[in-house]
């Protein structure tokens, strides 16, 4: 019976979670994340077994009159510790993007006219929220030219005008 009620909880956090992380709310999609977080721990939690009245640690095996078959396997317990970690790491770096992100939001908006059209490629806006000429100009995207071989050309004309200075 609790097998079946871990079982029930997981599946809602993983259908919960997954809702969420598909949403465009920066907000949700954190949530979302912690909420999958949260459905691997219970996952692993419930790989172990829990049994009372046996010692954790056994000084002398031999004189240990207990089933060692019966004892808890340490390894999920550590995965969790492990899991939980991972998620919190995530889960900043997520909010770290994500105020990022806002930041240059907002720095490009104070430079434009129009606090509405944002000339930003956004992913989790909605799709009429930058205005129907957005991406029209093919120039848009000129910076993706730059190439390791034009830096090595500029640090090289670099070099050679500065030894001619050095000459003189």
């Amino acid at each position: 019976m609790i097998s079946l009620v871990l079982a029930l909880v997981v599946g809602m956090l993983f259908a919960t979670g997954t809702y969420l992380l598909l949403r465009r709310d920066p907000i949700k999609l954190v949530l979302g994340l912690t909420l999958l977080s949260y459905g691997i721990n219970f996952v692993l939690f419930s790989a172990s077994r829990m049994t009372r009245g046996i010692p954790p640690v056994v000084a002398d095996k031999e004189t240990f009159a207990g089933d060692i078959s019966q004892f808890v396997d340490p390894l999920p317990q550590a995965l969790i510790l492990t899991a939980i970690v991972i998620s919190f790491g995530v889960t900043a770096f997520m909010v770290v993007l994500i105020n990022r992100r806002n930041a240059l939001v907002e720095q490009q908006a104070a430079r434009s006219e129009e606090v509405t059209v944002i000339p930003i490629n956004d992913p989790f806006a909605d799709a009429g929220y930058y205005g129907p000429d957005f991406d029209k100009d093919p120039d848009d995207y000129e910076w993706l030219e730059y190439s390791l071989a034009d830096e090595r050309r500029r640090d090289a004309a670099a070099r050679h005008t500065k030894g001619k200075g050095a000459r003189s």
